[in-house]
């Protein structure tokens, strides 16, 4: 992951923004490597995201991999880190690069992750939802 901005309150609690800022570059970067979900994030993880039925590992898989088909070019970018004893707040982007007809476009995201003993156990954002819909439309 490139150099991004970290605060944090403790070496422990920059540890915990380490494990984020890799699930970023390993699942939320370019690679889209999915298969690394099980890697950082516990088997009781919980999405605390309305959508959706499933909230745990096997729903934020099948997100991740409808994301990806639908935007294969696409790729989070991270811009802050914000890391306080268990829990890590990241703001970033999901940048798509022009693709056919469809302009690049970005939308924001704020996200918190809770990390005990190594792993991402819980999971909050806040995204743009009409502009990541729209960012949809315009691919499919």
């Amino acid at each position: 992951m490139p150099d991004s901005p970290v605060v944090a309150d403790s070496d422990a609690a920059r540890a915990n923004a380490e494990v984020v800022l890799e699930f970023f570059a390993t699942v939320l970067g370019p690679s889209h490597d999915t298969g690394g979900v099980a890697r950082f994030l516990a088997e009781s993880f919980i999405d605390h995201d309305a959508q959706g039925d499933d909230h745990g590992l096997t729903g934020v898989t099948a997100k991740l991999d409808g994301l990806w088909s639908a935007l294969p070019d696409a790729s989070y970018v991270v811009d802050a880190v914000v890391a306080a004893g268990e829990h890590v707040a990241v703001r970033s982007r999901l940048v798509a690069p022009a693709a056919g007809s469809a302009p690049a476009a970005e939308v924001a995201f704020a996200d918190t992750y809770r990390v005990v003993g190594g792993v991402i156990s819980e999971h909050w954002h806040v995204v743009d939802t009409a502009a990541l819909g729209a960012l949809l439309a315009s691919r499919t």
